[in-house]
Protein backbone atom coordinates (compact mmCIF):
# COMPACT_ATOMS: atom_id res chain seq x y z
CA UNK A 1 0.00 0.00 0.00
CA UNK A 2 1.52 3.49 -1.05
CA UNK A 3 2.16 6.30 1.80
CA UNK A 4 1.15 9.64 0.82
CA UNK A 5 5.06 10.03 0.41
CA UNK A 6 6.08 7.46 -1.88
CA UNK A 7 2.38 8.88 -4.13
CA UNK A 8 4.43 12.20 -4.10
CA UNK A 9 7.78 10.67 -4.47
CA UNK A 10 5.66 8.38 -7.96
CA UNK A 11 4.13 11.29 -9.59
CA UNK A 12 6.84 14.08 -8.81
CA UNK A 13 9.93 11.71 -9.48
CA UNK A 14 8.98 8.31 -11.02
CA UNK A 15 6.86 9.30 -13.92
CA UNK A 16 8.70 12.75 -14.72
CA UNK A 17 12.02 10.70 -14.75
CA UNK A 18 10.33 7.90 -17.37
CA UNK A 19 9.61 10.81 -19.85
CA UNK A 20 12.64 12.44 -19.75
CA UNK A 21 14.52 9.26 -20.33
CA UNK A 22 12.01 8.64 -23.83
CA UNK A 23 12.80 12.27 -24.52
CA UNK A 24 16.49 12.42 -24.20
CA UNK A 25 16.70 9.13 -26.11
CA UNK A 26 15.27 9.80 -29.35
CA UNK A 27 17.25 13.52 -28.76
CA UNK A 28 20.31 11.37 -28.60
CA UNK A 29 19.22 8.87 -31.49
CA UNK A 30 18.50 12.59 -33.62
CA UNK A 31 21.81 14.34 -32.51
CA UNK A 32 23.78 11.16 -34.07
CA UNK A 33 21.57 11.53 -37.16
CA UNK A 34 22.88 15.13 -37.61
CA UNK A 35 26.57 14.27 -37.53
CA UNK A 36 26.46 10.89 -39.17
CA UNK A 37 27.57 12.55 -42.76
CA UNK A 38 24.33 11.40 -44.31
CA UNK A 39 24.73 12.83 -48.06
CA UNK A 40 21.03 13.76 -48.15
CA UNK A 41 21.60 15.71 -45.12
CA UNK A 42 24.54 17.21 -45.98
CA UNK A 43 22.85 17.98 -49.22
CA UNK A 44 19.95 19.79 -47.72
CA UNK A 45 21.91 21.73 -44.63
CA UNK A 46 24.98 23.15 -44.01
CA UNK A 47 27.85 21.33 -42.36
CA UNK A 48 27.99 23.89 -39.70
CA UNK A 49 23.93 24.44 -39.08
CA UNK A 50 23.98 20.37 -38.84
CA UNK A 51 26.93 20.93 -36.21
CA UNK A 52 25.31 23.46 -34.08
CA UNK A 53 22.05 21.77 -33.92
CA UNK A 54 24.26 18.43 -32.90
CA UNK A 55 25.47 20.02 -30.29
CA UNK A 56 21.97 21.75 -29.29
CA UNK A 57 20.44 18.48 -29.05
CA UNK A 58 23.65 17.21 -27.22
CA UNK A 59 22.94 19.37 -24.08
CA UNK A 60 19.11 18.89 -24.38
CA UNK A 61 19.53 14.88 -24.00
CA UNK A 62 22.09 15.09 -21.49
CA UNK A 63 20.17 17.15 -19.30
CA UNK A 64 17.00 15.10 -19.71
CA UNK A 65 19.22 11.62 -19.34
CA UNK A 66 21.06 13.07 -16.29
CA UNK A 67 18.13 14.48 -14.36
CA UNK A 68 16.18 10.90 -15.11
CA UNK A 69 19.07 9.26 -13.93
CA UNK A 70 18.54 11.01 -10.50
CA UNK A 71 15.56 11.34 -10.46
CA UNK A 72 15.11 7.59 -10.75
CA UNK A 73 18.09 7.03 -7.99
CA UNK A 74 15.57 9.11 -5.56
CA UNK A 75 12.80 7.46 -5.76
CA UNK A 76 14.83 4.14 -4.97
CA UNK A 77 15.91 6.44 -2.19
CA UNK A 78 12.41 7.15 -1.26
CA UNK A 79 10.69 3.89 -2.42
CA UNK A 80 12.83 1.62 -0.41
CA UNK A 81 15.13 3.52 1.64
CA UNK A 82 18.52 2.16 -0.40
CA UNK A 83 19.68 1.96 -4.07
CA UNK A 84 19.57 -1.62 -5.20
CA UNK A 85 22.26 -1.32 -8.48
CA UNK A 86 21.53 -4.76 -10.68
CA UNK A 87 22.93 -5.27 -14.34
CA UNK A 88 20.71 -3.52 -16.04
CA UNK A 89 20.44 -0.43 -13.74
CA UNK A 90 24.01 -0.44 -13.34
CA UNK A 91 24.78 -0.38 -17.47
CA UNK A 92 22.59 2.76 -17.07
CA UNK A 93 24.84 4.32 -14.39
CA UNK A 94 27.79 3.60 -16.51
CA UNK A 95 26.26 4.84 -19.78
CA UNK A 96 25.60 8.07 -17.66
CA UNK A 97 28.99 8.65 -16.70
CA UNK A 98 30.66 7.72 -19.96
CA UNK A 99 28.31 10.45 -21.27
CA UNK A 100 29.71 12.71 -18.64
CA UNK A 101 33.01 12.48 -19.95
CA UNK A 102 32.40 13.20 -23.36
CA UNK A 103 29.70 16.34 -22.89
CA UNK A 104 32.55 17.54 -20.79
CA UNK A 105 34.75 17.07 -23.16
CA UNK A 106 32.71 18.83 -25.56
CA UNK A 107 31.19 21.50 -23.60
CA UNK A 108 35.08 22.74 -22.01
CA UNK A 109 37.53 21.77 -25.30
CA UNK A 110 39.08 25.24 -24.97
CA UNK A 111 39.55 25.63 -21.01
CA UNK A 112 41.03 22.06 -20.91
CA UNK A 113 43.09 22.78 -23.55
CA UNK A 114 42.59 19.03 -25.47
CA UNK A 115 43.84 18.65 -28.40
CA UNK A 116 41.15 17.43 -31.83
CA UNK A 117 43.10 14.22 -31.04
CA UNK A 118 42.23 14.11 -27.42
CA UNK A 119 38.50 15.36 -27.84
CA UNK A 120 37.88 13.12 -30.72
CA UNK A 121 39.06 9.90 -28.53
CA UNK A 122 36.89 11.25 -25.79
CA UNK A 123 33.86 11.82 -28.09
CA UNK A 124 34.13 7.91 -29.96
CA UNK A 125 33.50 6.75 -26.15
CA UNK A 126 30.04 7.92 -26.41
CA UNK A 127 29.45 6.04 -29.48
CA UNK A 128 28.79 3.06 -27.16
CA UNK A 129 26.49 4.93 -24.83
CA UNK A 130 23.36 4.90 -27.24
CA UNK A 131 23.83 1.17 -27.44
CA UNK A 132 24.72 0.59 -23.87
CA UNK A 133 20.89 2.62 -23.18
CA UNK A 134 19.02 1.32 -25.29
CA UNK A 135 19.65 -2.07 -24.12
CA UNK A 136 18.69 -0.64 -20.61
CA UNK A 137 16.06 1.37 -21.65
CA UNK A 138 14.50 -2.42 -23.08
CA UNK A 139 15.23 -3.98 -20.18
CA UNK A 140 13.66 -1.92 -17.63
CA UNK A 141 11.72 0.62 -19.38
CA UNK A 142 8.28 0.54 -18.08
CA UNK A 143 6.54 2.47 -20.84
CA UNK A 144 9.26 0.64 -23.83
CA UNK A 145 8.05 -2.84 -22.46
CA UNK A 146 4.30 -2.07 -21.95
CA UNK A 147 3.78 -0.08 -25.10
CA UNK A 148 4.57 -1.60 -27.81
CA UNK A 149 4.80 1.21 -30.41
CA UNK A 150 7.42 2.94 -27.88
CA UNK A 151 9.59 -0.73 -28.11
CA UNK A 152 9.34 -0.51 -31.26
CA UNK A 153 10.44 2.88 -31.93
CA UNK A 154 13.89 1.71 -29.71
CA UNK A 155 14.39 -1.04 -31.63
CA UNK A 156 13.79 0.88 -34.65
CA UNK A 157 16.56 3.78 -33.48
CA UNK A 158 19.09 0.88 -32.30
CA UNK A 159 19.09 -0.64 -36.06
CA UNK A 160 18.82 3.06 -36.97
CA UNK A 161 22.22 3.23 -35.30
CA UNK A 162 23.36 0.78 -36.48
CA UNK A 163 23.57 1.50 -39.99
CA UNK A 164 24.56 5.24 -39.38
CA UNK A 165 27.61 3.55 -37.81
CA UNK A 166 27.85 1.11 -40.26
CA UNK A 167 27.96 4.49 -42.71
CA UNK A 168 30.68 6.20 -40.76
CA UNK A 169 32.91 4.03 -40.70
CA UNK A 170 32.76 3.35 -44.46
CA UNK A 171 33.48 7.27 -44.69
CA UNK A 172 36.77 6.62 -42.81
CA UNK A 173 37.65 3.42 -44.71
CA UNK A 174 37.34 5.28 -47.93
CA UNK A 175 39.06 8.09 -46.63
CA UNK A 176 42.04 6.51 -45.84
CA UNK A 177 42.26 4.34 -48.96
CA UNK A 178 41.91 7.72 -51.20
CA UNK A 179 44.80 9.36 -48.83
Amino acid sequence: MYTMGLDAAFLGLYLPARLLALVGLVLMFYQFVLASRVGLLQRWFKRASLLKTHRSLGKAAYLLVLIHGVAMLAFDLVATGEIYLFTEKTLGLIGLILLTFGVLAAWFFKPLKLSLKQWRTIHLVTYVVFPMVIVHALALGTTVNSVPLVRALFIAMLLGYVLLLLHRLYLVVTRRRAA
